[in-house]
């Protein structure tokens, strides 16, 4: 691991409404909350920008996870290590996500409209579950609820499925992102049997009655075994998250694992720390531009400030911000020293 100590701060979305904000006009500009983040800006203006031509998977790129390219990639694996649940067996099965959602019918589109936003309680959720096992008790697979909205299947041996994650598909036609596989028409039949099953619930009878949103479907994503950990790889110390997944990357590659609080500043002045920062990804899924630059701006004064004023004191000798676009952006002391080199506003930046 090398002596000096780097700070990689992985912002998906970051430029997820470039194309949107290079359109805009004067007036439609000034209406939103914040069009200048002066740290985020001088970072864009004078780090080194990179950008891969084939952008990796940054779970299995950064941590050296093994993964195979026409697979299935393992979240809900690697989810199930943060759960904190001693009793279940991870290794002993391939696991899927199956989580909660509400679908939509719009004539000729399905679209997957809530996940989290259903805001099931673990009650709920719990009810929905031991409804579904029951039913399906023959089957050679058992369902879970770790969190209301985080269910995971227990196959007894692996399934030839690709999937998409929930957070892709979230308000899109659920028709453009099917799982595919040989076992793709088995877990389509078997999803539709669940849905009859939910339909019928009294969990989403009383949920109507309140005029509150039904679960009535799952989606299925993730799926695989335990990944294989190349140590020679491991470039962290610590990850920095309130993310389920990268919490269980950093139980699974044996790394410190910190939320993201107050002590922030304290976590990341020693060694080399990830931090994910996906408090964007929502907004832009939404596609609700105002919220997002307001999440923004959030982003930049609790925590690119802080990054910015140890690297300028010496504490820490580099800052690495990717997104999940293959943009790597490098900012050293150095490099902001350049001041020949104009600052131009994030809003600027048609392309990263």
């Amino acid at each position: 691991m090398p002596s000096d100590s780097t700070l990689t701060l992985f912002i998906p979305d970051l430029f997820g409404f470039q194309s949107t904000l290079s359109q805009l006009s004067t007036e439609e500009m000034s209406s939103l909350p914040e069009t200048q983040f002066p740290i985020l800006d001088k970072w864009l203006s004078r780090g080194l920008i990179e950008k891969s031509s084939k952008p990796n998977d940054i779970l299995f790129s950064e941590f050296g996870l093994s993964s195979e390219d026409h697979k299935d990639k393992p979240y809900a694996a690697l989810s199930l290590l943060a759960e904190n649940n001693p009793e279940v067996n991870i290794a002993g099965f391939y696991w899927l996500r199956a989580d909660p959602v509400y679908m939509q019918a719009d004539r000729d589109t399905v679209l997957l409209s809530a996940h989290e936003e259903l805001a099931l309680t673990q009650d709920e959720a719990n009810k929905l579950v031991e409804k579904i096992n029951l039913h399906f008790i023959d089957e050679p697979w058992t369902l879970y609820s770790f969190g209301p909205h985080r269910w995971y299947l227990a196959l007894d041996k692996p399934a030839d499925l690709v999937t998409n994650p929930v957070s892709n598909v979230k308000g899109k036609n659920v028709n453009h992102y099917m799982s595919t596989g040989e076992d793709a028409h088995y877990w389509l039949t078997t999803t539709n049997e669940i849905q009859m099953l939910l339909h019928g619930s009294n969990v989403n009878f009383e949920r109507e009655s309140r005029n509150m949103l039904t679960a009535n479907s799952v989606w299925l994503w993730g799926g695989g075994h335990l990944p294989g950990v190349n140590d020679a790889n491991k470039s962290y110390d610590k990850i920095i998250t309130e993310n389920i997944l990268f919490s269980g990357v950093a139980h699974h590659c044996g790394l410190d694992v910190f939320p993201l609080d107050n002590e922030f500043s304290n976590y990341i002045q020693k060694g080399n720390s990830f931090i994910v920062l996906d408090m964007l990804s929502e907004h832009f899924q939404n596609s609700d531009l105002y919220t997002f630059m307001q999440t923004l701006n959030e982003i930049e004064t609790k925590f690119l400030k802080c990054c910015n004023e140890l690297l300028l004191s010496g504490k820490i000798d580099r800052i690495v911000l990717l997104d999940d676009d293959g943009v790597h952006i490098t900012v050293t002391k150095k490099y902001l020293s350049r001041w020949w080199k104009r600052i131009k506003p994030y809003v600027a930046y048609k392309n990263a």
